[in-house]
């Protein structure tokens, strides 16, 4: 069974078009998982889970950023 776009691929095609599958996949499992705990991404938190996954960033940089976003986060 092949990758099927969730609602933020199809929102946000440009970030994960530089995805391959396993990769989108990993993104979307991830942002399923974190939809459980009533997190709406928006278009940055999809983009850094993107980053993160291409290694664009690091596990640190990637908390660092999603810390900054949070209010008293940081």
């Amino acid at each position: 069974m092949g990758y099927e776009p969730c609602r933020y691929a199809q929102r946000w095609p440009e970030l994960f078009e530089q995805l391959e599958d396993d990769q989108k996949q990993r993104v979307t499992d991830a942002l399923a998982s974190n939809k459980l705990a009533d997190w709406e991404p928006d278009r940055s938190d999809v983009s850094d889970l993107v980053d993160r996954e291409l290694g664009r960033i690091d596990t640190a940089e990637y908390i660092r950023r999603t810390l900054s976003k949070v209010p008293g986060g940081e």
